[in-house]
């Protein structure tokens, strides 16, 4: 046998062996990267303020439900939906809540969804407990039974065992074909502002995931995400 020949086509094999074992690792989608976490309607809260000639007023719902998908190191893969009752928004006033009821059809079409199907990361960076930045979701919103595009900033913070984000963006009625109610002998304006605050709980988080988060930086990436955010506050 000729062993300088066989030790060189040894290695050769080994390397080949390693190298496509590299390959492979490389390109196959890690799903152990993902994070999934359901919506806690306990602390979760979105707001609806609408306006009139005379007053601004605000609805609120706890009635919140939905799921993120968040990716820690690669968030532009991240994914969310969430979703309020309708009939659930309460502003204080039940004569007011019972018009919007009624223009928006809550019996008919009772859900208001948003689904996050792209995001952007625009500051994403480690802080002492897991991750925290802004993003912008795009994504659509679908109201009255009606379903368009929609973008909204997002700030967001992830540790170990929570995701909590708050997103503000406006809404036209017209857009949607919900009619303007008249409040006070004069119809609202056509825009709404939505200010949703969500909590979501990770799903049985582990070591694995704590390691995941990494190390925290010296100093974290972009301005802390504030600590109202999934906690809400009272009614204004």
């Amino acid at each position: 046998m000729d062993f300088p020949r066989f030790a060189s086509a040894l290695r050769v094999s080994i390397l080949c062996a390693l190298v496509g074992a590299g390959w492979g690792a490389a390109h196959v989608p890690s799903q152990a990267q993902q994070l999934v976490a359901t919506v806690d309607s306990t602390e979760s809260v979105i707001d609806y303020t609408g306006s009139a000639p005379l007053h601004d007023w605000t609805g609120t719902s706890r009635s919140v439900s939905g799921r993120f998908v968040l990716d820690p190191t690669q968030a532009d893969s991240s994914r969310a939906v969430v979703r309020a009752s309708v009939a659930s928004f309460d502003s204080g006033n039940d004569r007011r809540d019972r018009k919007m009821r009624e223009v928006t059809e809550a019996a008919k079409y009772p859900q208001v969804e948003f689904r996050a199907t792209d995001i952007e990361p625009l500051i994403w960076g480690r802080t002492t407990d897991g991750r925290a930045g802004r993003w912008r979701a795009t994504g659509t919103l679908t109201f009255h039974g009606r379903t368009h595009p929609v973008e909204a900033p997002v700030r967001i913070r992830a540790d170990t065992d929570s995701v909590y984000a708050r997103a503000q963006f406006a809404v036209s009625l017209t857009r949607f074909e919900v009619e303007r109610p008249s409040l006070l002998w004069a119809s609202i304006g056509d825009t709404i502002r939505i200010d949703a605050r969500i909590r979501g709980a990770i799903a049985v988080p582990s070591s694995a995931e704590r390691s995941r988060m990494g190390p925290a930086r010296e100093h974290p990436v972009g301005p802390p995400v504030p600590q109202t955010a999934g906690r809400p506050p009272g009614r204004q």
